[in-house]
């Protein structure tokens, strides 16, 4: 019986874990989206076409994934 408290804290250190994780992806996501915006801004096409491309198969790509993992 003293595996389950110790299972019900782990279950919580993972919650807040994920949770710190999710906020650094829309951290990193809107940086991306930053970039783009200023290499587009700046006439740096290339750049902004990777920054562009990143944010698309990288977060959004990941967030369709992980919503089609859901459906399952």
């Amino acid at each position: 019986m003293d595996e389950v408290p110790d299972a019900g804290q782990d279950l919580a250190r993972l919650i807040d874990e994920l949770a710190i994780l999710d906020q650094r992806r829309v951290d990193i996501g809107e940086s991306l989206v930053h970039l783009e915006y200023l290499y587009s801004r700046s006439g740096a096409r290339r750049e902004a076409e990777a920054a562009r491309k990143a944010f698309q198969e990288k977060y959004v790509g990941r967030i369709y994934e992980l919503a089609d993992g859901l459906r399952n």
